[in-house]
């Protein structure tokens, strides 16, 4: 490869990396690692997104958090303490997805430490609440529609064969 071409991929990289916003600080380890090894600091408890985000992005070298960083817990820290009399609390795994959706355009963090989020349906997103009996009687009539398909296959199938059969009968007579 010529120099100019590994100066443009070294210079490409730079700019990516540069363009992180909420760098993590587990080193050369994977964040399943990572975890493992701070396992023994939750002995207690199982650590939530929250505590796991936090401890995925404290830096020993400045004993604290980049501004991204601290940006984002207290808007997980705001989110989590504002709840209506109207709504439930707000699940900590959800809150930290939330907001990491809002910084990052491909979030993996939750993924990589071992917890998955469920993701909200494009109606949901639209505000639009699904209608679940409806929605189940559609699937319930999609169902029976390929059962009604695949009797009409099995028979189809059974009608051949026997055909095949006769034929080779007689095949074999002659």
């Amino acid at each position: 490869m010529e120099d100019s071409k590994k100066m443009e991929i070294c210079q490409t990289n730079k700019d990516n990396r540069g363009n992180v916003m909420l760098h993590q600080t587990t080193g050369s380890r994977s964040y399943m690692v990572f975890v493992e090894n701070i396992a023994d600091k939750y002995s207690g408890h199982e650590p939530d997104a929250f505590d796991l985000f936090k401890d995925c992005h404290y830096s020993k070298k400045m004993k604290g958090y980049t501004a991204a960083v601290q940006a984002a817990i207290a808007q997980m820290e705001s989110k989590l303490s504002t709840t209506t009399e109207s709504e439930a609390p707000k699940a900590v795994n959800q809150v930290v997805a939330d907001v990491l959706a809002e910084k990052t355009r491909k979030n993996q963090f939750l993924r990589n430490v071992g917890i998955e989020v469920a993701q909200p349906t494009s109606s949901e997103q639209n505000g639009a609440v699904p209608d679940l009996q409806a929605e189940n009687a559609e699937l319930r009539s999609i169902i029976n529609t390929q059962h009604r398909h695949i009797d009409d296959l099995t028979m189809k199938q059974a009608e051949l064969e026997a055909k095949l059969e006769l034929v080779l009968s007689q095949v074999r007579r002659s």
